[in-house]
């Protein structure tokens, strides 16, 4: 029942410079702890180990920093948009951009696939202070397992719907801060009869950053099988 768009289901780039530039910009001006917010995970969420090692969020939606807003979210939905449209080869509708998390030291996160119409999605590293690299597993279209590590200014093209990823081996290390895109293919929702998805993919679907984050379990938008 899934639908692949590319080969393999990722690839690493390096952010392009529209992309990145406004998102250092960002994180530079509010990169101080005083501007990191406690995400709030539901009771039973296991997708993080967050009882031990806290997630934060500085959201480039919070008008409380310096230059966030909806002006600097567009911007970089925009930027990110060509690119994957380029790489799936499909016209995408914008669901969410969601960031920058941070991840502390002992950071782990569980083996997932996104929620509809999270779909074709990109990580973008924007900081770390690590003492090694913090892969991110990704099994990809062809079945195997690949350790793919970042540096800031890396960018992570995924099919985040159908290619399971995490990041199960601790941080080792202060912090970890990522920025997700995420798009869907027009229509790729209602192809698989999950109408509410459709409906707030085309509404341009928020996330919510108090409680929880992209890999929210929640009823809407999955198929009837």
């Amino acid at each position: 029942s899934m639908q692949n768009y590319t080969d393999l289901g990722f690839k690493k780039i390096k952010a392009p410079p529209a992309v990145w530039d406004q998102i250092k910009t960002f994180w530079d001006a509010n990169k101080d702890k005083k501007n990191w917010s406690p995400e709030n995970w539901p009771r039973g969420n296991t997708y993080t180990n967050h009882w031990i090692a806290p997630t934060y969020m500085v959201s480039v939606e919070d008008g409380r920093l310096r230059g966030a807003g909806s002006n600097l979210k567009n911007r970089i939905w925009n930027a990110a948009q060509s690119t994957i449209e380029e790489w799936t080869g499909e016209e995408l509708t914008k669901c969410s951009l969601y960031g920058i998390r941070v991840y502390t030291e002992g950071s782990i996160l569980a083996t997932h696939v996104d929620r509809m119409p999270l779909v074709s999605s990109a990580i973008i590293n924007v900081d770390q202070d690590v003492d090694e690299p913090w892969p991110l597993e990704v099994y990809g279209h062809d079945g195997k397992a690949y350790n793919v590590t970042m540096e800031p200014g890396d960018m992570v093209l995924y099919e985040s719907h159908s290619v399971l990823h995490g990041r199960p081996f601790p941080l080792k290390g202060r912090f970890f801060a990522n920025i997700f895109v995420h798009f869907e293919p027009v229509g790729h929702s209602l192809r698989h009869n999950a109408k509410e998805a459709a409906d707030r993919a085309a509404a341009g679907a928020q996330d919510n950053h108090v409680t929880g984050g992209h890999e929210q379990e929640e009823s809407y938008g999955l198929p009837p099988y």
